[in-house]
């Protein structure tokens, strides 16, 4: 099999505008026609995703929905099973055993352990495989490991060890589904694509794997799948953009730096004449050029990465702030403030912060009388509200639930701007309107106790901000496109970690690609992992005593490193220094600067926000520079950008 193209497995370069949405449903259709009595499986990344493939394809033999909603659906079916149950005690037994023990006394762990008692009197671990009688997808950012409730994260990874145990399980897959799609899979896991591939290799289903790793936004895959795309059927290729002018696509080409996807305008696009060129403008006082040039271009889309400065601005400064001393949004934490408050769906992995933008939605909905699209939010969230409340069959339930409503949003509507979030949470919580256990999961943890004092016109404040088809961020925009789109250069230093200077000044010293950069990346990700495994911590968390103990290993490490990325212009331009500086001066303080993820990370993620951000112009399209921040390589960046197509102000 090595080296060989697997003929019935495809990786389909899907680029900015390339129409995949249309290429996804068009082979859907055709299939149904041809093959009426086959059943179709399309799995994407988001329900927004999954809706816009829905429209016109309204047939049972076709099913549409998310990676989440399909494996809870699809492994769901076994999970009262003793045989995975016990799967389950095998990977999570330990992690049990630690909270019961609770040793370090942690404090969560401890209020877990108050409340199981409560419950069932006994707390040891044979008294939580006893009771535990079936799993479930608790649809939260953490598993409840006493009671068999499987995280966002873990019903992935839980299906994985699912699949491979049982090979019925992958059977029953290609046996039902004869055309499988996985949508934007460039955001799923290497686990979530192995479940896919182990299923349908050696089989007649066909599975198309369809996306741009260049629009990979989220962290979620290591590199350890590439070995496997190598060998798929890449005889698909999509290379007319049907969205941008001819002058933004060879732009796009020049930044993705990769002849083999390359793409072509749509002939409807030659002739539209734009208000100005691709242009890049210096600047000495950025915030006060973006307001000049919305004054020609009111309609612009502000590609921006929101800060605690821009929270301010819209008066929801204090939410930002008590979201970010909260230790699941800290530096070192998956999720961050900004990602949180600027998922206004129902994919926000936050519990009490996705509950209060369906409030806000039901607000709206409220305020135009539209109790259908009421009904069809509190149905479309069954986890949430409680069934008795949106079970509508006479006048005088919809009379009680235009009361309760009203209860609970003159409340959170706050005219007087006094109410806090824990009222709004008070006032839901005695309608019954949400169901008590939903709640109970984020306000019983004791996490959100400084979070639900922040007035709930902050919150409103960054759910109508969110509205503005004018304002986005970067990482947010994904799908979308727009005349003209202004791109603000900034960096992160936290998640979404993006070094967008540091790129910069990568971009222009060296011929970098998508993959020449991921190549690096991956690899460099091995040499990082591989020095805390044998460390037993990360570098991060070194101390005196622990650097006298390894220095010998670290320096050891180090030269091997700088060996191996000798001739690597990546490695050079954004890591080496660190390391030569820990050779030269071997301390905690230098030697934390080394094995660092978001070095190398920070300037990936910042290339691809780049592409994505411009990808997202039809017409028009300008990006704003910090003229202090490219000062030391200003020369050699303008010869980059209009080397690329753009023209420099």
């Amino acid at each position: 099999m090595v080296g060989a193209v697997i003929d019935n497995i495809y990786l389909v370069n899907a680029p900015a505008g390339s129409g995949k949405t249309t290429e996804i449903k068009t082979r859907i259709i055709n299939h149904t026609i041809q093959f009426p009595k086959d059943n179709i499986l399309c799995i994407t990344y988001t329900n927004r995703a999954a809706d816009e493939l829905k429209k016109g394809l309204n047939t049972k033999q076709v099913h549409i929905g998310t990676i989440h909603s399909f494996l809870n659906s699809f492994i769901g079916i076994y999970f009262s099973h003793r045989q995975i149950i016990d799967l389950y005690f095998e990977i999570y037994g330990d992690e049990i055993r630690k909270r019961i023990a609770n040793v370090e006394q942690d404090d969560n762990y401890t209020k877990s352990n108050v409340k199981y008692l409560e419950k069932n009197e006994i707390l040891t671990y044979e008294a939580v495989y006893q009771n535990l009688k079936s799993l479930f997808y608790n649809e939260n950012q953490f598993n409840s490991l006493y009671y068999g409730g499987l995280s966002h994260d873990a019903l992935l990874s839980f299906a994985k060890f699912l699949f491979d145990r049982f090979p019925v399980v992958k059977k029953r897959l290609t046996q039902k589904y004869q055309l499988i799609f996985v949508d934007e899979y460039q955001d799923a896991s290497a686990d979530v694509l192995r479940i896919f591939f182990d299923a349908v290799i050696g089989t007649t289903t066909k599975l198309f794997f369809l996306g741009d790793r260049m629009q990979q936004i989220y962290n979620k895959y290591d590199g350890s799948f590439q070995s496997e795309l190598s060998k798929f059927n890449k005889s698909i290729v999509l290379v007319t953009n049907h969205r941008s002018i001819p002058a933004i696509i060879d732009i796009l080409n020049n930044i993705y730096n990769d002849e083999s996807l390359d793409q072509e305008p749509s002939p409807d696009n030659y002739n539209i004449v734009p208000k100005h060129a691709p242009r890049v403008l210096i600047c000495d006082d950025i915030l006060g050029k973006i307001e000049e040039e919305r004054s020609n271009h009111p309609d612009a889309l502000l590609l921006l990465l929101l800060n605690q400065e821009r929270f301010n601005a819209i008066n929801a400064g204090s939410l930002y702030r008590q979201l970010g001393r909260m230790e699941r949004y800290s530096f070192v934490q998956k999720y961050s403030p900004v990602d949180i408050l600027s998922d206004n769906t129902n994919e926000n992995p936050d519990p009490l912060i996705r509950l209060l933008f369906i409030l806000h939605q039901i607000s709206d909905f409220y305020t135009t009388t539209d109790m259908g699209g009421i009904l069809q939010t509190l149905r479309a969230n069954p986890r949430i509200f409680s069934k008795e409340t949106f079970n509508v069959t006479k006048h005088k339930d919809k009379v009680r639930l235009n009361n309760l409503l009203k209860s609970i949003l003159d409340i959170y509507n706050d005219s007087c701007q006094q109410n806090s979030i824990n009222d709004v949470i008070t006032s839901v919580k005695e309608s019954a309107l949400v169901r008590s256990e939903y709640i109970e999961s984020f306000i019983e943890s004791g996490e959100y106790s400084e979070l639900i004092c922040v007035k709930i016109n902050e919150f409103r404040a960054i759910a109508e901000y969110l509205k503005k088809p004018n304002v986005s961020t970067q990482h947010g925009v994904k799908g979308e496109s727009h005349d003209t789109v202004f791109f603000i250069a900034e960096d992160n230093a936290r998640n979404p970690i993006v070094h967008m200077y540091r790129f910069f000044h990568l971009w222009c010293n060296t011929d970098i690609s998508l993959s020449s950069f991921e190549s690096f990346y991956y690899d460099y990700m091995k040499w990082i992992t591989g020095t805390a495994e044998h460390l037993g911590f990360k570098l991060s968390e070194i101390n005196r005593n622990r650097h006298i103990e390894n220095q010998q290993f670290l320096a050891e490490r180090v030269a091997e490193l700088l060996t191996h990325f000798e001739d690597d212009e990546i490695f050079r331009y954004l890591c080496s220094q660190e390391y030569h500086d820990y050779l030269a001066k071997p301390n905690v303080t230098t030697a934390k600067s080394c094995f660092k993820e978001s070095i190398a990370y920070g300037a990936l993620n910042a290339y691809r926000l780049f592409y994505v951000g411009c990808s997202r112009a039809r017409k028009n399209l300008t990006i704003f520079l910090d003229k202090s921040k490219i000062s030391s390589f200003s020369l050699e960046l303008i010869n980059k950008f209009e080397e690329t197509g753009f023209t420099v102000e």
